[in-house]
């Protein structure tokens, strides 16, 4: 009698650990804003900018005569201080930290397009943060010009090349407005401290090639209204973006873990049984990883000890300091079990996040999936011939 209370005592002990059991999905990190200036637009707003001047200048950077695209402004104090913001956005990044994107319209002329490069800005702002997905805030500015210059198409020919340098200027002009017809060109006046960029990048895109959502299209929606632009709220991901995000924080922060896996004798018989069951490679390979990191922080598999409510926080903190050593040394062995309850695990955290209800076991936990389409997805490592039930 006493032997049967403990047995149930057991099974009912081992029942709630696997209810308990956390996971993670490495493909729905955390988003963190980027913000960018909100300054440098209120600048050349106020700069009163009236035309873009193109020419060529030396530049002992490069050796070599460049084109130049020079903002031509009323006031050129106000686009000193624009530029000065771009300066500081070069000497944290580089001079392509201000992105310039040209839409020629189909019924003539263009709209400039000024804004930060979300790349860089992403680098300014959170530095080399791999534990979160970045969404990017930041204003634009935009100028509708009403001709094309020729000098401009033969810029957009020359950025043709692999390396292609250009001077990003500003000056001023005297005169009035109506000097800055073609047929008249203005004396253009350099501004006093400005220091223009020596830049490698820039865009040049017709209207009908443009994207929904880029800054050509912002550009175009803008029209003549020079208001700072929202960037577009960056829907949730797609099953594809997913599946990318989670290769790409594998390969940051398990890197010799994964090659571990490929190489490892005992994984090949546990991953052929799995596969013969459904479950897929990267599945696998990510329940790996999270039984490594959750002994790793809890000295337990399946991230016991830490609550539902802050285990996604844990997880983050754990991953931001976390770095390899390839030491020589093997994967941890796990068992069957294991590896399957955790596989479960990481699944209903991928349901969680696609606001869908979690599955109580595998079978009902890969129809889910299925039928969200986030079943079969790439993995971070090519998986050997020996994982498929096939070979």
């Amino acid at each position: 009698m006493a032997r049967r209370v403990k047995r149930r005592k057991r099974t009912s002990r081992d029942s709630a650990q696997k209810k308990k059991a956390r996971g993670f999905d490495y493909g729905c990190l955390p988003l963190v804003m980027a913000v960018g200036s909100l300054k440098f637009p209120d600048h050349l707003r106020a700069a009163s900018i009236d035309a873009v001047a193109y020419g060529e200048v030396w530049s002992e950077a490069v050796n070599k005569t460049v084109p130049t695209i020079a903002l031509v402004a009323q006031r050129g104090d106000e686009l000193g201080k624009a530029f000065e913001e771009f300066n500081a956005w070069s000497r944290m990044t580089d001079p392509d930290s201000v992105e310039l994107t040209f839409v020629f319209r189909n019924a003539g002329g263009y709209v400039l397009g000024i804004s930060p490069e979300y790349s860089r800005l992403v680098r300014r702002c959170l530095g080399f943060d791999r534990a979160h997905r970045p969404m990017v805030f930041a204003p634009y500015f935009f100028k509708p010009i009403n001709t094309v210059h020729p000098l401009l198409q033969r810029l957009r020919e020359c950025c043709t090349q692999p390396i292609a340098p250009f001077v990003f200027d500003g000056s001023t002009y005297v005169g009035p407005r109506g000097a800055l017809m073609p047929s008249s060109p203005p004396d253009l006046l350099p501004i006093p401290g400005l220091q223009a960029l020596l830049k490698f990048e820039v865009t040049f895109v017709e209207e009908d090639d443009v994207t929904p959502n880029s800054i050509g299209w912002c550009a175009l929606q803008a029209g003549s209204q020079q208001t700072p632009q929202k960037q577009s709220k960056r829907p949730k991901p797609e099953p594809g973006a997913i599946a990318e995000q989670r290769v790409k924080t594998l390969t940051h922060h398990f890197p010799v873990t994964l090659e571990r896996i490929r190489r490892s004798l005992y994984i090949s018989p546990m991953a052929r049984r799995l596969t013969g069951t459904g479950v897929r490679p990267w599945q696998i390979e990510q329940a790996l990883c999270n039984l490594i990191l959750s002994t790793e922080m809890t000295q337990s598999v399946h991230f016991r000890g830490l609550s539902a409510r802050k285990v996604e926080t844990n997880i983050i903190q754990a991953i931001s300091s976390r770095y390899e050593l390839a030491d020589g040394g093997d994967i941890p062995k796990f068992a069957f079990e294991e590896v399957g309850t955790q596989i479960v695990a990481d699944g209903n955290s991928l349901l969680q996040y696609l606001d869908k209800k979690k599955s109580v076991d595998l079978s009902g936990l890969q129809s889910t999936l299925q039928a969200e389409s986030v079943l079969d997805a790439p993995t971070a490592i090519n998986p050997p011939a020996q994982w498929s039930t096939s070979s």
